[in-house]
């Protein structure tokens, strides 16, 4: 069941334990998370099994545009819909907020995240060169922007 995730520590601990589980040596701190609690535009979504978070997406509202920060689901949960229901969530959640548009950034090389958001109806509107630091997760620095509609 995905809820939104309300501020405490030993859920910023569960987060962050995705975090390093998904990104390694790339993942937010506990200090990153709590940021994102203490930011007045972001949310948080979470989905759990029992009392475990196992996947969860980092959204900020700014007026017409919602932005991606992050999507996390652990490597044990993937492939179980979870993503999808994180970023419909999101899209539900932005068109109530008023926005027209969500976007987010993705490494081009990350070609399991680029499918989801694709099939969640984000499409690829640019690319930013040299965007990311240079990691052993991916052979590229380079990021999509990718786009998707809420209202037309």
């Amino acid at each position: 069941m995905i809820t939104k995730l309300q501020f405490s520590m030993p859920t910023v601990f569960q987060l962050n334990k995705i975090e390093k589980a998904c990104f390694g040596k790339e993942a937010w701190t506990v200090n990153n998370i709590i940021g994102e609690y203490q930011n007045e535009f972001s949310h948080l979504f979470g989905e759990t099994d029992g009392e475990t978070i196992v996947g969860y997406v980092c959204v900020r509202i700014m007026y017409e545009e919602a932005q991606i920060c992050n999507v996390a689901v652990l490597p044990q949960y993937r492939r179980r819909g979870i993503g999808t229901r994180l970023l419909e969530t999101v899209a539900d959640f932005s068109k109530v907020q008023g926005c027209e548009r969500i976007e987010l950034e993705v490494n081009t090389a990350n070609v399991e995240a680029v499918e989801l958001y694709k099939k969640c109806g984000f499409e690829v509107v640019g690319t930013r060169r040299d965007f990311y630091r240079r990691t052993k997760r991916f052979p590229t620095r380079d990021a999509y922007t990718m786009l998707k509609q809420l209202t037309r």
